[in-house]
């Protein structure tokens, strides 16, 4: 899991016989810091790009000032004492602490400085290793927190009782600066009192180093995200929806394509710019009639699926559904009634209440409808970042991924590249997460960064969102390097996808129906891509496609 671009000396772990302090040392029983002056091993999970790789933006791991004892006095990223880490997805510090101590608590101090973009993490693991090789985590901290713009933050963890530790491994992500003057682990080198680690798989959990399956994804394998709910836009008819749901060549049905269908509003009904609308209660249920339309929307699908079920003769053709989870602003203090009680969002049980009411208002909806053809798989967490500044979202994320996992369905989340807790997405509480790598809608953004989201995408367990961004002839190349790198990185192969394609009446809908063959191709390369068959090679001019 180490960067392919090795900046950092690299270290290979390996199995070390246990030794103990000697207890004539005159400090044997003293409380002290046991890293004072120690060196460190780093070790960088995904890839690092060349620009990042100076002392100006990750500092050389031959330097010892993590343990010097020489604080930052400021709140600047100018500060000397600061060591610096930037980008690369996570890090882990290893330090070996000379032989078996007893381990008593952990300190750390980091840098906020909102100007500069460097920020506080969203959890540091501290891991406890007698041997060098099996670890247990043996503290978590994950409540970094800080109102100021700048702020140096110090936080520490107990461990009780102390545990026999002569390696401490100290984990972190770090998805754009992390600034750290002092880490220390305070204990005594008479480690007779300590209990034995119990080794984990805690790296195993959070970086699997495997792509998020079908089976993560509610058993669907190719999602397409399927935008409606704005005052600017019809709903979608069944004839927008059929060459989504099965692969037309000649105006004729000939295979299926999409597998599954994630309802959700355009962003414009749910944000003013970059800002959330406080919507209430009239435009949630606004958003959830124009869902059920009849013959639009979802009847739509459900007709679309019938027609290719019935042409290909697939009686047993079923979709996934997934339907949207909408935010509850804090800034609405009158949202409306649930339960004969007006809510009010600065109230975490009020936000509660409405997420609750949003979720079994949309599975009572669509129970109703008695649809063949459509299975309700999930609901969709809309917003594409983390608000940590929201000192009630983890509750909400909490409660709404647990609730929905007793109803026997999944929560997802669609980050976009690099957003705030895009690779804490497990710990949130979300079943999958997918991961944007926002590659489409620029001209100038190199093909390096397909590579770097798919490497980062399986090291944090994730699948890959392709995106389409418009029907010009970049356009069209940009979506054939989504696909070709996904052969050459197995994303196409091994994970699970879902798809930006617009609004689903324009680009994808345009090159289905273009009588020009190279507009044509994005269509028929999405289909080879789906079915698994779109070569790692193929970067020029589209190739013929038959139906398999």
């Amino acid at each position: 899991m180490e960067t392919r671009n090795r900046y950092y000396t690299p270290y290979t772990y390996k199995k070390v016989e246990e030794n103990y302090f000697s207890s004539d040392a005159p400090d044997y029983k003293q409380v002290q810091n046991l890293l004072a002056g120690k060196g460190q091993a780093i070790l960088a999970y995904g890839s690092m790009k060349d620009v990042d790789m100076t002392p100006q933006f990750n500092t050389p791991d031959t330097e010892s000032r993590l343990t010097d004892g020489v604080l930052a006095q400021k709140a600047t990223y100018s500060d000397p004492a600061w060591v610096r880490f930037t980008r690369g997805v996570a890090r882990s510090i290893l330090f070996d602490i000379g032989a078996i101590a007893a381990l008593q608590e952990v300190r750390i101090r980091l840098l906020k400085e909102k100007e500069t973009a460097v920020r506080l993490p969203n959890n540091v693991s501290f891991s406890a290793s007698v041997n060098g090789v099996d670890f247990e985590n043996v503290a978590l901290i994950d409540r970094f927190h800080s109102e100021s713009d700048a702020d140096i933050v110090a936080v520490s963890a107990k461990i009780e009782p102390a545990v026999k530790a002569r390696f401490l491994r100290v984990t972190f992500c770090c998805p754009v600066h992390i600034y750290i003057d002092q880490i220390e682990a305070i204990g005594t080198k008479d480690a007779s009192g300590a209990r034995d680690i119990v080794p984990d798989r805690y790296d195993a959990d959070i970086y699997p180093d495997r792509y998020c399956s079908a089976d993560q994804l509610g058993g669907a394998k190719d999602v397409v995200l399927a935008y409606f709910c704005h005052e600017n836009q019809t709903p979608l008819e069944v004839e927008h929806l059929l060459p989504y749901v099965g692969y037309m060549k000649d105006g004729k049905i000939v295979d299926t394509l999409f597998d599954g269908f994630l309802f959700l509003p355009f962003v414009a009904f749910l944000y003013q710019g970059y800002k959330k609308k406080p919507l209430d209660k009239s435009q949630w249920q606004y958003y959830m009639d124009t869902q059920f339309l009849p013959g639009k929307n979802l009847d739509a699908l459900e007709e679309a699926a019938e027609q290719v079920k019935q042409a290909l003769g697939l009686p047993e053709l079923k979709l996934k559904v997934f339907f949207s989870i909408l935010y509850p602003v804090v800034e609405q203090r009158a949202f409306g009634e649930i339960d004969g009680k007006m809510r009010d969002f600065t109230v975490l049980e009020d936000r509660i209440a409405a997420l609750k009411w949003l979720v079994d208002e949309q599975e009572r909806r669509f129970c109703e409808k008695k649809y063949k053809n459509l299975q309700l798989s999930g609901y969709y967490w809309f917003t594409e970042e983390i608000d940590y500044e929201d000192s009630q979202l983890l509750e909400m994320i909490r409660f709404t991924t647990d609730y929905i996992r007793s109803k026997k369905m999944i929560t997802t989340w669609i980050p976009y590249y690099l957003a705030s807790g895009y690779n804490d997405w497990r710990r949130l509480g979300f079943d999958m997460a997918c991961y944007q790598p926002n590659y489409a809608f620029r001209q100038d953004i190199p093909e390096e960064r397909l590579y770097d989201a798919a490497d980062t995408a399986k090291l944090l367990g994730m699948c890959i969102e392709l995106e389409i961004g418009g029907l010009e002839r970049w356009n069209v190349e940009h979506t054939r390097n989504y696909y070709a790198v996904g052969a050459q990185t197995r994303y196409m192969q091994d994970a699970a996808h879902m798809y930006y394609l617009g609004g689903l009446k324009d680009v994808m809908l345009r090159s289905c129906h273009s009588e020009d063959p190279y507009f044509r191709s994005m269509y028929d390369d999405t289909y080879r891509f789906i079915k698994g068959t779109y070569p790692p090679d193929a970067l020029g001019e589209p190739a013929q496609v038959k139906p398999q």
